[in-house]
């Protein structure tokens, strides 16, 4: 039987061990770049948010990561009752006194601060690219 020459694997198993070694610490980044990701976007969500008197509606945003199979999602709330009155906008009666401002309202509507739903709109569109870079960076990383 001829011979045709000589293949060194070598290269290869080392590059199948350390593609095994990655599936073991996966799980693990996906975590660390959702963590990353939630409190980049609480930093947004806060700083869109009005401060108030109190501060209070700034305060009380609470995140929640959790995976479903194999999608981590983050859930952003705020417990307050009157956030998403500030979120979205609200009716009032003008010429009514509130005594916690000291004031008379003046308008029919109160437009909304969308504090929640532009930095969402925002994320959504860099997200894909957020996630390539980490991803890259970590497969980089992992493989060298």
């Amino acid at each position: 039987m001829a011979r045709w020459g000589e293949v060194d694997f070598s290269e290869l198993v080392a590059l199948r061990d350390k593609v095994e070694r990655l599936q073991n610490v996966i799980d693990d980044f996906c975590v660390q770049v959702t963590q990353e990701i939630a409190q980049n976007f609480m930093e947004a969500v806060i700083a869109r948010t009005p401060g108030g008197q109190t501060g209070a509606l700034k305060n009380n945003w609470v995140s929640n990561i959790t995976k479903e199979g194999g999608i981590y999602k983050i859930e952003v709330i705020n417990p307050l009752e009157y956030a998403e009155f500030v979120e979205f906008g609200h009716r009032q009666q003008p010429g009514r006194y509130v005594k916690a401002i000291g004031k008379r309202l003046k308008k029919n509507w109160v437009e909304g601060k969308l504090m929640l739903t532009i930095p969402e709109r925002d994320l959504q569109r860099n997200l894909d690219k957020i996630i390539r870079e980490k991803v890259n960076a970590f497969i980089m990383e992992a493989l060298q």
